[in-house]
C-alpha cells in the first residue's frame, strides 16, 4: 500500500508574557499572577509582577524572548493534512488528519511543555465505513480512541475556522494585561482567511476522492461546509438510507446504527421513532416535515401530554432542547394540561427577550414544581389556570405573594463571616465606572432585592447554601446573582445573574459580574467564604430555630 499526499496547510501562532525580575509586596491579584516552580515534590511559590504582553510574534522574534526565565510563553501549531491509502491504482482509502502542537514554558520554570493532539477521519472506500481516531498526548502519556460511524458523537468540529482558530487561541480582541483591557488584534481576519482557504483546498481534495458517477451527489458533496456533513451524505449515499429532504439534523444528532436500519429497509425517520418508542403516523409525519424537531423534547411532551394534546401544541416549540431534571410528572389535570400547552403556543407571539427553554423552566421547576407544591403544603389549593404566557406571569407574581405573606410570619437571617463581607463588599471599578456588591443576609434585604427587581429572589430566603449578591451602581441599577458550592469541589459558583424583570445582564456589566465571579472563587478556595448558621425567628415566641438546607430552583422569576 501506497500513501499519497494531496495537501496540507499548517499556521503557527507564538504568544508570550513578560514579567518583571522583583516581586511585590502585599500581593495585589490582579496585577500579579502565581506560578508553581521548583519540583512537583516540593515547589517553591514564587509571586511576579507582570510587565507587559508580546502577541502576533514572528518565529524569529518569539525565540529572542522566549529563553527567558522571566517570561510565561506558549507556542501553538496546527497542519491540516489530506492523503489517500492507494494499492494497485486503487484507491481504498482516503484520510484527512489535524495535528495539534502546543508548547510552553511557565515563568520561572526550568524545562519546556508539550501537549500533541491528533484527529485522524478516514473513509473506508472497500466498506464503506467512517472511522474517527482521536489521540490525546500529554508528557509521555498517550491516549487513542477510535470510533466506528461515530456520527451522533462527533460533537467537536476540529475541522472549522472557529474550532482551529480557538484552538489557536485567537480572538478579534487581545488582552493587554490583568486589568480586563483588550485592543483590537489587526491580524486576526486576515489569519481567518488564512485558515479557511487551506481549508477549502482540503475539502476540494477530500470531495474530489468521494465524488461519484451521481452529478447530484457531487454537487451535494461540494455544497457541505465540514467533514461531518460530508461524512454523513457520503455515507448515507453509499450505505442506500433513505431519507426525507430535511435529514441531515435527525442523522447527526440521532443516528440509530446500521444494524436498526437494516431491518426496517433504511428509513432513517422511521427507524429512529421506532427505537425511541415514540413512533405513530403523527411523529413520522412530524418528522419529515419538520428539519430540526428534538427527539428528547418530543418524547417529554409525549408522556407529559399524551398524543391528542401533543397534537394541539406548535410543532416549532419542538425544535427546543429542554434540558430539565423532569418528566413532567407534575399531576396536572386535563385542564391545567391543555392550559399548558396554551401558555406555550402563546410564547411564539410574545416579544420575549428570553428564551424558550429558559420561560419552560421558570414554568415547570418553579411555577409547578416549587410554588405550586409548597402552597399545597400550606393547605392552599391553586390550579394552573393561566392559558397565555402575560397571564402566567401575572398567576406566578400572585402565587409568590402568597408564599411571602406566609414567610412574614418569620424573619430570616444568613450570618456569614465578617471577613467574608468585608472583602466581597469593596467596590469593583473598571475604567472609572464603580459598582458595589451587597450581600442579601435577612429577609427584609430579599423582599427588597424581590421589590426593586421585579423578581422572585425573595422566596430564595430559605435555602440555606445560596449565597445572593446584589451588583448596584450609583443609580441602584441591580444586576442579582446567585451563587451555590459546586457538588464536588464546593466552590461557591454562578449560577445565574438577571437585571430588572428577570433580562439578560447588558454586555457593558459583564466584566463586573466576571470579577466578581473570580472573588467569590477565590473566597472559596482560601476559606474567607463561609455563612455560619442560618436563623429562623418566629415573632410571636421569639424563639430561633436553625434552618434545614432548602432546595435550589433554577430561575429567580
Amino acid at each position: 500500500m501506497e500513501t499519497v499526499l494531496l495537501t496540507k496547510f499548517n499556521h503557527e501562532e507564538y504568544w508570550t508574557e513578560e514579567y518583571e525580575k522583583f516581586n511585590t509586596l502585599p500581593r495585589d491579584t490582579e496585577t500579579t499572577n502565581l506560578f508553581n516552580v521548583g519540583t512537583r515534590d516540593n515547589p517553591d511559590l514564587v509571586l511576579y509582577k507582570f510587565k507587559k504582553q508580546h502577541n502576533n510574534l514572528t518565529d524569529e522574534e518569539w525565540r529572542k524572548v522566549c529563553f527567558s526565565p522571566f517570561v510565561n510563553t506558549q507556542l501553538r501549531r496546527i497542519t491540516t493534512v489530506v492523503e489517500k491509502v492507494t494499492e494497485e491504482d486503487v484507491t481504498k482509502k482516503v484520510r484527512v488528519s489535524r495535528y495539534t502542537m502546543v508548547k510552553g514554558r511557565k515563568c520561572g520554570a526550568k524545562y519546556f511543555w508539550k501537549q500533541r493532539h491528533i484527529v485522524h477521519v478516514t473513509f473506508d472506500l472497500i466498506n464503506n465505513n467512517v472511522y474517527k481516531t482521536t489521540t490525546t498526548q500529554i508528557g509521555r502519556k498517550r491516549n487513542t480512541s477510535v470510533l466506528k460511524n461515530p456520527f451522533k458523537y462527533w460533537k467537536q468540529g476540529h475541522f472549522t475556522v472557529d474550532d482551529i482558530t480557538s484552538a489557536l487561541n485567537l480572538s478579534e480582541r487581545q488582552p493587554t494585561n490583568y486589568l480586563n483591557k483588550f485592543t483590537k488584534n489587526p491580524k486576526y481576519w486576515d489569519t481567518r482567511n488564512k485558515i479557511q482557504s487551506g481549508l477549502n483546498s482540503c475539502f476540494r481534495e477530500l470531495v474530489k476522492e468521494l465524488s461519484s458517477d451521481d452529478m447530484l451527489f457531487n454537487v451535494s458533496l461540494t455544497q457541505k461546509e465540514n467533514i461531518l456533513d460530508i461524512a454523513s451524505t457520503w455515507f448515507c449515499k453509499v450505505r442506500g438510507i433513505k431519507t426525507p429532504n430535511k435529514w441531515m439534523y435527525y442523522f447527526k444528532n440521532n443516528y440509530p446504527g446500521i444494524k436498526p436500519l437494516r431491518k426496517r429497509d433504511n428509513n432513517l425517520i422511521q427507524t429512529i421513532l421506532r427505537e425511541e418508542g415514540i413512533y405513530s403516523k403523527f411523529a413520522v409525519k412530524l418528522f419529515n416535515t419538520y428539519k430540526d424537531i428534538s427527539v428528547l423534547s418530543y418524547t417529554l411532551m409525549l408522556e407529559a401530554l399524551g398524543i391528542q394534546l401533543l397534537q394541539e401544541l406548535n410543532p416549532e416549540l419542538l425544535r427546543e432542547k429542554y434540558h430539565l431534571a423532569w418528566q413532567l410528572n407534575l399531576d396536572l389535570s386535563l385542564p391545567e394540561k391543555r392550559n399548558f400547552v396554551g401558555i406555550l403556543n402563546s410564547l411564539l407571539n410574545e416579544d420575549i427577550i428570553e428564551t424558550v427553554p429558559g420561560i419552560m423552566s421558570d414554568i415547570v421547576s418553579d411555577h409547578l414544581g416549587r410554588l405550586k407544591p409548597r402552597l399545597k403544603r400550606e393547605g392552599i389549593k391553586v390550579k394552573l389556570k393561566a392559558k397565555t404566557y402575560e397571564e402566567f406571569v401575572q398567576e406566578h407574581r400572585e402565587w409568590t405573594d402568597l408564599v411571602d405573606e406566609i414567610n412574614k410570619s418569620t424573619i430570616i437571617t444568613h450570618i456569614y463571616k465578617k471577613d467574608f463581607l468585608i472583602y466581597i463588599q469593596q467596590p469593583i471599578t473598571i475604567d472609572g465606572v464603580k459598582m458595589i456588591p451587597k450581600v442579601l443576609r435577612d429577609t427584609y434585604e430579599y423582599r427588597d432585592e424581590s421589590y426593586v427587581q421585579s423578581n422572585c429572589v425573595k422566596t430564595y430566603i430559605e435555602h440555606e447554601n445560596t449565597c445572593v449578591i446584589s451588583l448596584r451602581d450609583g443609580s441602584d441599577n441591580r444586576i442579582t446573582n446567585e451563587f451555590i458550592p459546586l457538588t464536588e469541589t464546593k466552590v461557591m459558583t454562578n449560577v445565574q445573574s438577571r437585571g430588572r424583570f428577570n433580562t439578560k445582564v447588558p454586555e457593558g456589566v459583564q466584566p463586573f459580574i466576571g470579577l466578581l465571579n473570580l472573588k467569590m472563587i477565590r473566597a472559596s478556595k482560601e476559606q474567607i467564604y463561609g455563612k455560619t448558621q442560618v436563623i429562623k425567628e418566629c415573632k410571636t415566641t421569639g424563639k430561633y430555630q436553625k434552618l434545614e438546607p432548602g432546595r435550589r430552583q433554577r430561575i429567580f422569576r
